[in-house]
């Protein structure tokens, strides 16, 4: 599940949800140095799950 996916599909424009996922990314990535963000594949991508994992060193 994953709002951004249903939104999008719910709309009629699933591939704008990439740009959610680019988004996460560059927003999440070098936030904060303890903050961990990992993910290796999206809805928005193609894959079937997103599988994205945020965690505090």
């Amino acid at each position: 599940m994953c709002p951004y996916h249903d939104t999008c599909t719910e709309y009629g424009c699933p591939e704008l949800c990439r740009c959610f996922c680019d988004s996460d990314d560059i927003s999440y990535t070098g936030l904060h140095p303890k903050l961990i963000w990992e993910r290796s594949m999206t809805l928005g991508r193609g894959n079937d799950r997103c599988d994205f994992c945020m965690k505090v060193r």
